[in-house]
């Protein structure tokens, strides 16, 4: 009989599942999006059941969708978005049903007094994290501070893999080391909650989980969830990692100086690094990978491909409301009735990628979107492609800075994410980048690496090296197109130099007060 496995990623804006031979191969999907909430300005959750839920429907969805015998399935692992987390208390039950999302920038009003305590650069030091709010460590500290009677009854700080693995039935409550490191609290040379930060903001130690490594066994499937996921009962259930970890890996960067890219909900550029100098690459985040005790660097966009949701959202409703009447995905009408109807440079129309503030290397919690540049003659065609530019060039900004401050790294890189399904944004970014740029065979990269753990899990594969030799497999190559490179460096100078000098004017702060904020 024939093996496979499931990986799951429980992403920002939906959950999604594959089952998978052995060889790499898809046999059977499921998906489901949601909404998040946004209760307040600058709040953003969702509900840890509802999330729960979905995911459990996703997966049934993939093992219906495979026709395969469940009990040929021998392991499920998962890939998360990071920094999200909820509270659950001593029986385990999350407060309030709700789950703080990365996204979430409530906590910058108390950076000021947790930088006082132990200070951003510190903290960067010890965790390979940037001391900026979207970092779970700084909402503990809003909770603890705005909240103590919340904070009071909680058990512990749970991640989105805390929450999965506990839903899906581990026999300990646990946190994954890997996941764990974009916290903002996990000490990168001991791979362990770190005593001093713990110290120095008053944090109760025994709140965060006990850590496990990835691709390590939790627990089995249990009835009651195998009746909710089409899984047989005693399905490994296996600790996977964060999902940009989780897609680097699924793009085969494992080693110094392979590179990906990341474009959907969350942006982000990778390179493998086993020895990093985290004092030297502040402002990036270093957290482990997979194997643990290597590390990648990462330049995170916050906003990343979510602004080009944005504009489906708001601009093309026709174009869902057709995908929805004809099962054509509506993004792909969206590049032939737009894309494809403007030119590189969108006729000098840039966006400027920044719906929820910019990460790095500006890291600025007020900083918008902006269209700049309209005229008269400018047309919805423009308007949405410089959305797809936009987003594009804020990882050239990412990029550029990396390789300042010393990082190097192969001259191709891989692209995984919803944009490397679509052929005219692959282009748009090796002409942005001016580097060859390479697509995967599985652009889910993030869901193909959970998968890849929870074989060696299940004692399929020995190590992610095996997983990566056996699994990964790379696509199309896309060159940089000389006339579109030059187009695209100076839209890049005026992208920055109308960042720089808004910023300069504090723009972003008059904004910010504009709407209350």
């Amino acid at each position: 009989m024939s093996e496979y496995v499931v990986g799951i990623d429980v992403g920002t804006t939906g959950s999604k599942a594959m089952v998978f031979d052995l060889t790499g191969n898809i046999v059977g999907k499921g998906y489901r999006e949601y909404k998040l909430n946004e209760p307040q300005p600058n709040w953003v959750e969702v509900g840890a059941q509802f999330i729960l839920d979905i995911t459990f429907e996703a997966v049934k969805d993939a093992v219906a969708d495979s026709s395969v015998d469940p009990a040929a399935i021998k392991a499920a692992a998962f890939s998360v978005n990071r920094s999200s987390f909820c509270l659950v208390d001593e029986q385990l039950d999350v407060i309030d049903d709700k789950m703080i999302v990365w996204l979430d920038s409530r906590a910058e009003s108390v950076m000021e007094e947790m930088n006082a305590k132990i200070s951003a650069e510190r903290r960067n030091e010890i965790t390979g994290m940037p001391g900026y709010n979207i970092f779970a460590a700084a909402k503990y500290y809003w909770v603890k501070k705005n909240e103590p009677e919340t904070y009071a009854k909680t058990k512990y700080f749970a991640s989105v893999d805390s929450l999965v693995l506990h839903g899906f039935g581990s026999d300990e409550f646990v946190a994954e080391t890997s996941n764990a490191s974009v916290t903002g609290l996990l000490d990168v040379r001991t791979l362990d909650w770190s005593d001093e930060l713990c110290t120095a903001l008053d944090f109760d130690k025994a709140k965060f989980p006990k850590l496990v490594a990835p691709g390590s066994v939790v627990g089995t499937v249990k009835e009651d969830v195998a009746a909710k996921t089409g899984l047989a009962v005693g399905t490994k259930i296996v600790a996977g990692s964060g999902d940009q970890q989780l897609a680097a890996m699924g793009a085969g960067v494992i080693a110094d100086g392979a590179a990906s890219l990341t474009i959907g909900t969350f942006g982000l550029l990778a390179v493998g690094l086993a020895k990093p100098d985290f004092s030297a690459l502040t402002g990036m985040m270093i957290p482990s990978s997979p194997v643990l005790g290597v590390f990648e660097v990462e330049g995170p966009q916050v906003s990343g491909a979510t602004c080009y949701r944005w504009a489906r959202d708001t601009f093309c409703a026709a174009e869902v409301a057709e995908g929805e009447a004809s099962g054509v995905d509506p993004y792909v009408l969206m590049e032939q009735n737009y894309i494809e109807k403007s030119v590189p440079g969108s006729n000098g129309v840039i966006f400027y990628s920044a719906l929820f503030g910019s990460g790095y290397p500006t890291w600025d919690t007020n900083a918008t979107g902006m269209f700049l540049g309209l005229r008269n003659t400018h047309t919805k065609a423009d308007m949405i492609r410089s959305v797809m530019e936009g987003i594009t060039i804020e990882a050239r900004h990412i990029l550029d800075s990396m390789l300042s401050a010393g990082v190097q790294m192969e001259d191709v890189i891989t692209l995984t994410g919803g944009a490397s399904k679509s052929p005219g944004w692959c282009q748009i970014v090796a002409d942005v980048f001016g580097i060859k740029i390479r697509t995967l065979d599985v652009p889910d990269a993030a869901v193909l690496g959970a998968a890849g753990l929870a074989a060696v899990g299940a004692g399929l594969f020995e190590n992610v090296a095996e997983v990566v030799a056996k699994m990964v497999r790379f696509d199309k190559v896309y060159e940089p197109i000389e006339e579109n490179v030059a187009i695209y460096n100076k839209t890049f100078e005026a992208y920055k130099a109308a960042y720089y000098g808004l910023k300069e004017k504090d723009v972003f702060a008059a904004l910010a007060g504009l709407r209350g904020e």
